[in-house]
């Protein structure tokens, strides 16, 4: 916060004319106000929006046409959370006796936040130097029931508040300027670079070292008691369910984001991650995600678990119901999604996650073939040739006619791809796991959701082990963050582009658009299948970022796509296997379909609250 000139206002000046004259002037109040500037400072005779008024506690005499008042004011004194943006300090005419604005400060875009919450206790002490003509003609009337820390006491609280020195990593962009993805580095990210893996090779990442950062890590919770059984690396930790869901820890961190103009009306956005309790930031409890899409067991119950096939073809209640079942305190991802954009946007302070990543699994395209001949009790298809969409190790489907299909096979492995030639027909042989089916000609063997597990080896880490657009992309453990299927995100409604938000899992219903869910303080962008150029800032929602405006591309804007529709509707993020691969990524939202909607490319990840 700084306010770095105050202004003499023209009534000011009128004033201070007449101390000249060997008339009185009296200080007789300051207030505080969170009001932008318009216009000039001088011709202000009002704040522009007052917050409190405060009685002055002290005037000094600091040269011959110079005085210092100071006066103190409280957060708990205010009715509510506000911007420290204005301050006015008012005299009285020794004429008219009427109260009159002397001095004007705008801090503009540097305001702070104050909160007025007792859990969280500020105290300013302002001191205001002021020009008069005469300042041994300046006068005050001092409330003396007004109790206020001595400078001493001062000196000692900031001494012991300097014993802790805590972080605080931002980044800011020109909400105006798409041309680009990038956000600028501020505060104590500045000067620091992240980079992800495309390859498995290990790359350095500075925020490795910095907090929250540093401890997002997988580990094994019992779904039964809550309780991290190990984390990954310890012993004991196992990917594959034996030892409990694996889930990625996020742990406590304090975030901010606004919108704020500079001096010149050019409009900001802000992002802040904190390691430590700030004024006016927000803290996120620790939370543990998913490390892996939600799939079935045999048990019939959700995991999140290494090797499996993830839930397909189900609706958002019935993955709802799944996700409960796991054990006290789960759910299925929801706002706090905005909160991972939070943490990866000022890790990589840019909003081209692919880029940044890896593509995930985003591509389609020489992800099928088709039977050049009829086969029964056997576990390969023989084809004309095999494209990059297919490989060893690939998880796929076998259709009778046509891809999105599994009625001659479902959920099997290729397992190996050799040339086959009979001396009537040549192509490939694609082996495949599981019990022997009769395949026919026109049969299609296509990918489908691919096993879990993928990125296995990297981690914690960030990226991808191949980053062709058919292999998965991590962030910080999670794998398949964004790409392979559309994840549902709950407690989100939409209606007519309209959002609503609910924060209590507990309350979390289709087509719910009152209490508890609350509207959103935008309306969504009503233009389908375009890239995202702005997404939404809503002051009481400040991490709800859904897109505003459309028309950008795959590397301006935030490079991801947006789908829409009027009527009820939900929200899935991320993208999937079934899409052109520059439309996902971390930004990517379909909010067109409607809450019954299933389909092969459609899963959900598991949350669990702390």
């Amino acid at each position: 916060m700084g306010f770095e000139k105050v202004y003499i206002t023209k009534q000011g000046a009128l004033l201070a004319v007449k101390s000249l004259q060997g008339k009185k002037i009296e200080f007789d109040h300051a207030e505080i106000g969170s009001g932008t500037l318009t216009g000039n400072a001088v011709d202000k005779t009002a704040l522009t929006t007052k917050v409190l008024e405060c009685p002055i506690s002290k005037i000094v005499q600091t040269g011959d046409t110079q005085a210092q008042i100071s006066f103190v004011f409280k957060n708990t004194d205010a009715n509510n959370a506000f911007y420290f943006r204005e301050i006015g300090l008012f005299a009285i005419d020794p004429d008219t006796k009427a109260r009159v604005l002397y001095a004007y400060a705008n801090a503009g875009s540097t305001a702070e936040y104050i909160n007025n919450s007792i859990t969280e206790l500020i105290e300013k002490h302002i001191d205001i130097t002021v020009l008069v003509d005469n300042a041994s003609n300046v006068v005050i009337n001092l409330d003396e029931s007004q109790v206020y820390v001595t400078e001493k006491d001062l000196q000692e609280a900031l001494k012991d508040a300097k014993l802790y020195s805590g972080k605080n990593y931002g980044i800011k962009r020109l909400i105006t300027d798409n041309t680009v993805a990038s956000w600028t580095r501020i505060a104590d990210a500045e000067g620091l670079t992240a980079k992800a893996t495309k390859d498995g090779t290990e790359v350095a990442n500075d925020f490795d070292k910095c907090y929250p950062w540093s401890d997002i890590r997988r580990c094994n919770v019992d779904p039964t008691t809550g309780q991290v059984l190990a984390y990954y690396g310890e012993t004991g930790y196992s990917a594959d369910g034996s030892n409990g869901e694996v889930m990625v820890k996020i742990p406590e961190f304090w975030w901010k984001r606004e919108r704020l103009p500079d001096e010149f009306g050019n409009v900001y956005e802000y992002i802040y991650i904190a390691d430590y309790a700030r004024a006016g930031f927000t803290k996120s409890k620790e939370f543990f995600v998913g490390a892996y899409l939600l799939s079935v067991g045999e048990d019939t119950k959700a995991h999140s678990i290494s090797g499996a096939v993830p839930k397909y073809n189900s609706n958002l209640a019935n993955f709802r119901t799944l996700a409960k079942g796991v054990g006290d305190g789960f759910c299925l991802l929801d706002y706090h999604y905005f909160l991972l954009q939070m943490l990866y946007l000022v890790e990589y302070a840019h909003y081209n996650s692919q880029s940044m990543l890896g593509n995930g699994i985003v591509a389609y395209s020489g992800n099928t073939a088709k039977a050049l001949l009829a086969e029964n009790a056997t576990n390969r298809i023989i084809v004309s040739s095999v494209n990059s969409g297919l490989w060893i190790g690939k998880t796929v489907c076998i259709g009778t006619s046509d891809a999105w299909n599994s009625s001659v096979a479902a959920d099997r492995e290729i397992t190996a791809i050799e040339d086959y030639n009979d001396g009537t027909i040549s192509g490939k042989a694609i082996t495949f796991s599981g019990d022997a089916v009769n395949i026919a000609v026109g049969n299609v063997i296509w990918g489908s959701a691919q096993k879990t597990g993928g990125n296995d080896i990297l981690g914690n880490a960030s990226g991808s082990l191949n980053n062709n657009s058919y292999h998965p992309v991590n962030y910080r453990g999670i794998e398949d963050i964004f790409g392979h299927m559309w994840q549902h995100i709950d407690g989100l409604n939409i209606k007519d582009y309209q959002a609503y938000i609910c924060k209590d899992p507990d309350s979390y219903a289709n087509d719910t658009f009152d209490a508890p869910y609350e509207k959103i303080g935008y309306v969504n962008a009503e233009t389908t299948d375009s890239y995202i150029k702005e997404l939404g800032y809503d002051e009481k929602h400040q991490e709800v970022a859904l897109p505003v405006e459309v028309a950008a591309s795959s590397s301006t804007g935030a490079c991801d796509n947006y789908w829409c529709a009027e009527g009820n509707r939900i929200a899935y993020v991320g993208g999937n296997f079934n899409s052109n691969w520059t439309k996902g990524g971390f930004f990517a939202w379909n909010c067109h379909l409607a809450s019954s909607y299933s389909s092969w490319n459609y899963g959900a990840r598991l949350l669990k609250y702390q």
